[in-house]
């Protein structure tokens, strides 16, 4: 078999398109920045008009509380899928800078879930054989990644959620167990892509926007890890984060 080489016209087209495909892009990225900033402000001035209506609503009929109710719902999925959409924008032309410093994973990990119970009625564990388990992260961010990846995994179960933390040499893995529904072979390599969504009527009525878990990957790649799903239909998912160790093992 012949070795497969380019002429130098062929690898100055090539890095022509390459370059172009940047460009296009870059601006794509512009667009959808513009975009969301440009409508988040209105919407969230229109949805403050509508919360006020609504407490004061003893003069609405019941169709109409139901009406402004549903249109309050769908305004705000509209506001949270702009500010997603904004923030991948910015994440996407590097423009949101990262801090990695050491954290103790263990409390960092616990203040997340005190978050959860005062809006979701259900169990979130940590299990994990050290408590002093170091890693080299961005608090804010790594926090921001851990909601999106709890969120998602009580949207989709009605079990107990399961946080596994681990220490293997140099490196530290956070893995969120959920046993829901699961997500195809067929879907999984398309689970971080922006927008993507498995069931888009199921994500429409959990409020699923389709960009939480593609913001996670960006975030974590930012970080210097990996971001993996491990996931069977009908048995639950395993999304687990690997980052470095403050504290080499050698």
């Amino acid at each position: 078999m012949s070795d497969f080489t380019l002429t130098s016209s062929e690898e100055i087209s090539v890095k022509k398109t390459m370059v172009s495909l940047t460009e296009v892009q870059a601006r794509q990225r512009q667009l959808i920045a513009n975009f969301s900033h440009e409508l988040r402000t209105p919407l969230t001035l229109a949805y403050g008009y509508m919360q006020s209506i609504h407490r004061r609503s003893e003069n609405l009929t019941d169709f109409q509380k139901n009406a402004l109710e549903l249109a309050m719902c769908e305004m705000q999925h509209t506001i949270q899928l702009l500010q997603e959409s904004l923030e991948l924008a910015r994440l996407d032309s590097h423009k949101i800078c990262l801090r990695r410093e050491s954290l103790l994973l263990h409390s960092l990990v616990s203040e997340v879930i005190s978050i959860f119970p005062k809006v979701k009625d259900r169990e979130i564990v940590i299990e994990t054989e050290e408590s002093n388990i170091l890693v080299l992260a961005d608090a804010d961010r790594l926090k921001q990644v851990l909601l999106k990846l709890i969120d998602n995994a009580l949207r989709y179960s009605d079990t107990a959620i399961k946080i596994v933390l681990e220490k293997s040499g140099d490196y530290v893995s956070i893995s969120i167990c959920d046993w829901g529904c699961g997500v195809s072979l067929q879907d999984q390599p398309n689970i971080f892509t922006p927008f993507y969504r498995v069931d888009r009527s199921r994500s429409r009525v959990t409020g699923g926007a389709g960009l939480g878990l593609a913001i996670a990957k960006v975030l974590v790649d930012g970080m210097g890890g990996t971001l993996n799903i491990y996931s069977q239909l009908g048995e639950g998912s395993i999304f687990q984060i690997i980052l470095k160790s403050s504290v080499s093992s050698t």
